[in-house]
């Protein structure tokens, strides 16, 4: 089982001018704190870092507008996650920037599940075939405290694309492994392409049978009136058409100039907060007295005024982080203005072909006459001949990949890792105390429990059955184990320890797991790091951890200001 494993996260609020530093190298590690102090938004922060949307963030914790930093080890190298200036990024252990990306679907998923190896394929509401976005990918791993403890696979709130829980089953337990969702998702491009070709064919053939009906002795006889009322059409939609088009391009011009401005202030808080850094750098580097070297004046270079130019440099943050957001709206409403012209320009252009050919319809019908409907007809034919080999080809590559998918479906398969679940669900429901009704008919995508105590527990049993059954079967890597307070419908004090002891000693091998619970107890455990976290309630970052994690993330912050 080759995975990943969590290291250390840094949190930080420049708007508050706090911080944390949460170590995460335990294998085992409970993260402990009072109802209200934070713990859950410590682990919320966690998948959240990658570009995964926990349910039900704390207004608080928004307004602090929190920046978080992940270190993390993959395959026995060391890389850190970023999430900071609305922008989530991915770094190499000397800081050079992998990738980065502000929009989770066309960027960010894309980029995390290429370098997590994550093959997962589906089909949105268009039709088009897509990377889901990193909710996808950590689904499995993660139990939040409000939605996971009653519905599976809705920890996160990214799950917009259809069947989701049914498609990640599938794709998590090993029923339909990477190779698999690859060889769909070129079968799906190969009948989007066939359709096209399937159009390009039936017109052909309707233009075919059209020449053949035209009588070479015929006359060319025109109906004037009709000739005029297509034109009028053709004049009017055009009209109404360019009207749109000046339309927008008018708001792209005013988005243009707006992006331009946002993108001179931009540049100018960069300048500055780099100045105000080195004029910190400076101011600490120079002693407590400082000569004039004009006038031969002592000066006392001081800790407040070291301390000023910090909170100088929070209020310059925050408002590059306002700008960075404006700049990536501004830019948003400017593609989806240049999609609306685009969406014009093209049957704008076609009208006014069709316009300038019906100027020249008379002669072109003369031609056609003169010359005789045998070799359009044949031009036409050969045209279709080619149309009907790349069919042919592409039918071909559908039939292929179907049989590739096939190959990944066997009875005996499907039928062993089913086996190994609903085993598996059966045997943790008895250690949880737990009664399930037929566990032999258990679906892999989903449990049915009961009301009350008991469902959290059957629901926990789900979830580690599950994630044995990924580990046993499944191709795809192993994240860490997130489990957010486990302790839901009145937990008693038998069941509460039982639960997290089970949570414990019945992960997969070499998983790395993190719980967050108000209070451990007295139940003690084995090989389990306890770490306590809250300043006092609605506050988990700490005044005096400020600047360490201001240092850590300032590198990172550089690097993605460089590239935006």
């Amino acid at each position: 089982m080759h995975g990943l494993k969590f290291l250390n996260l840094f949190l930080l609020s420049t708007t508050e001018k706090r911080g944390l530093i949460v170590p995460l190298n335990s294998q085992r590690l409970i993260i402990q704190g009072g109802n209200g102090f934070g713990k859950s938004a410590i682990v919320k922060s966690l998948y959240d870092t990658f570009g995964a949307t926990p349910q039900k963030i704390d207004q608080s914790w928004t307004s602090a507008n929190v920046s978080s930093c992940l270190q993390f080890e993959l395959d026995g190298a060391q890389f850190t996650a970023v999430k900071t200036l609305g922008v989530y990024a991915v770094f190499d252990a000397k800081g050079s920037m992998l990738f980065s990306g502000q929009g989770l679907v066309k960027e960010v998923g894309p980029n995390l599940a290429g370098f997590l190896d994550f093959q997962l394929q589906m089909t949105d509401k268009q039709g088009r075939t897509i990377t889901p976005p990193p909710a996808y990918i950590f689904a499995p791993f993660y139990v939040d405290q409000d939605i996971g403890w009653t519905t599976p696979w809705h920890s996160f709130t990214d799950f917009f694309l259809s069947d989701s829980a049914r498609t990640l089953a599938e794709y998590h337990s090993g029923l339909k492994p990477d190779e698999y969702y690859s060889a769909k998702a070129e079968m799906t491009k190969a009948r989007a392409e066939l359709a096209e070709i399937e159009s390009s064919r039936a017109a052909l053939r309707e233009t075919i049978g059209q020449v053949k009906e035209i009588s070479e002795n015929a006359g060319v006889i025109y109906d004037i009136e009709e000739f005029k009322k297509e034109i009028a059409d053709i004049v009017a939609e055009t009209s109404a058409l360019r009207d749109a088009q000046l339309e927008y391009r008018r708001e792209i011009t005013n988005l243009h100039e707006a992006i331009h401005l946002a993108r001179s202030e931009h540049t100018l808080l960069t300048r500055t907060l780099v100045e105000m850094r080195g004029e910190f750098e400076t101011a600490c580097a120079l002693p407590d007295e400082v000569e004039c070297p004009t006038c031969g004046q002592e000066y006392t270079n001081s800790l407040a005024d070291r301390f000023s130019l910090i909170a100088d440099e929070g209020v310059l943050t925050e408002a590059l982080s306002q700008v960075t957001a404006r700049l990536r709206r501004l830019t948003e409403e400017e593609s989806r203005e240049k999609d609306k012209l685009r969406s014009v320009e093209r049957p704008l252009s076609r009208l006014e072909s069709i316009l300038e050919a019906r100027k020249e319809s008379v002669s072109f019908r003369d031609v056609l006459v003169a010359e005789g409907k045998t070799e359009a007809a044949r031009i036409l034919r050969r045209s279709l001949e080619s149309k009907d080999a790349q069919a042919y080809e592409k039918a071909s590559q559908i039939d292929a990949h179907k049989q590739v998918m096939s190959s990944f479906l066997d009875k005996k398969h499907t039928a062993q890792v089913n086996k190994f679940f609903r085993s598996k669900l059966a045997q943790f429901a008895h250690m949880l105390d737990v009664r399930l009704e037929n566990p032999d008919k258990q679906k892999i995508s989903s449990v049915r429990v009961a009301r009350g105590s008991e469902g959290p527990r059957a629901l926990l049993a789900y979830y580690y059955a599950f994630l044995h059954t990924t580990a046993e079967f499944s191709s795809s890597r192993f994240y860490p184990i997130v489990i957010d307070a486990p302790n839901q419908q009145g937990q008693d004090s038998v069941h509460l320890p039982q639960m997290l002891r089970f949570i414990f000693e019945n992960a997969p091998p070499k998983a790395q797991v993190i719980v967050a619970t108000e209070d451990a107890g007295s139940t003690t455990f084995a090989d389990v790091d306890v770490r306590t976290y809250g300043e006092r309630r609605r506050q988990v970052l700490r005044d005096s951890e400020y600047d360490r994690v201001n240092a850590t993330f300032a590198p990172f912050q550089q690097a993605i200001l460089a590239s935006i």
